[in-house]
């Protein structure tokens, strides 16, 4: 585990959204499955006040014992739990958490990974090819994808999890400056394959490689179809008097966002069968109701006061059935 040498700055994007979209009442119950530095967590356990229980899990430890400390003034009414959100139904249960008011997940890094150098998130710190965001996981890390995976693999996951169009070009120059250490080699190996930055307002050459990277390392994708169905399952049915729990999930890349969009209008939709059969066969009944028609992004303000909002992303749904 590193060692924080400093308090991290920490601002949780879409807080207010995120908040609205909850709909947090007094004495409710919710889960924080990307706890991370509990900016969203200490909004929610104060907006739920001293009659409600939340559930924090995050799978970095380091986050986690950050954010424990941080909201130790709520006691007991927060559980504190290391663990990934592709378990967030046997986690729950374990816990005592079921038909939870709402459910948050913030699927973007949070500042303390991309902050610190040892970590290998970023370019612009010198740190190991790591990426794990558990980093006792023993799972596999940047490093062994780039010095052990053949060009065409790579140039695969440069292109599908990146979205990169030169994906080739750099997977060979990746191959060829073999073997890789550090964060800044694998940066400088992409900058000599694409030509390095041409202007001041486009962004770095290695973004898309290093995101790649860390979605592959994380299984972030598959996280995400995983946690979806297990979330809507722990949501609470409503009453006459009130809606049903809900879910909102925040998401930073169009990958993400597109298996969060295509669950949550399927759920919410009465029959999937495909439009050219004259009558309905799947008998799929909507259990969500969407409460966000489109993606909900975040003001031009914040994104002045907090750059790393811009591609942020919320999408919102409540149990109905």
């Amino acid at each position: 585990m590193s060692v924080m040498t400093s308090t991290p700055t920490h601002v949780p994007v879409l807080l207010n959204e995120a908040l609205e979209f909850l709909a947090v009442r007094p004495g409710g119950s919710y889960i924080d499955g990307t706890t991370g530095l509990g900016g969203h967590s200490e909004a929610i356990a104060t907006a739920m006040g001293p009659g409600g229980h939340l559930l924090c899990i995050d799978q970095d430890r380091e986050a986690l014992e950050f954010a424990r400390t941080k909201l130790a003034a709520f006691g007991s009414a927060i559980n504190f739990v290391h663990g990934n959100f592709r378990e967030l139904a046997e986690i729950a249960r374990r816990h005592g958490f079921s038909g939870v008011d709402g459910i948050l997940l913030d699927l973007g890094v949070s500042s303390l990974q991309f902050g610190s150098a040892e970590r290998g998130f970023a370019f612009a710190l010198e740190g190991p090819l790591d990426m794990r965001m558990d980093q006792a996981s023993g799972d596999l890390t940047a490093g062994e994808i780039v010095n052990t995976w053949d060009e065409s693999s790579l140039a695969d996951l440069f292109y599908h999890y990146g979205e990169e169009r030169q994906s080739r070009r750099i997977a060979a120059a990746v191959v060829r400056a073999r073997p890789l250490q550090t964060t800044w080699e694998l940066a400088r190996a992409v900058e000599q394959a694409v030509g390095g930055v041409r202007r001041p307002t486009q962004i770095h050459p290695a973004t898309k490689v290093f995101l790649a990277l860390r979605i592959r390392v994380n299984r972030e994708l598959d996280s995400v179809d995983a946690v979806l169905p297990q979330a809507h399952g722990l949501l609470g049915f409503g009453t006459d008097a009130s809606g049903g729990g809900r879910m909102v999930v925040i998401s930073f890349h169009s990958l993400e966002d597109r298996i969060v969009k295509t669950y949550m209008r399927r759920e919410s939709t009465n029959c999937i069968c495909p439009p050219e059969l004259p009558v309905c066969r799947c008998g799929h009944v909507a259990t969500l109701r969407l409460l966000t028609r489109r993606a909900v992004r975040p003001s031009p303000a914040e994104v002045a006061a907090n750059p790393r909002s811009r591609s942020a992303v919320l999408r919102a749904a409540e149990r109905v059935a």
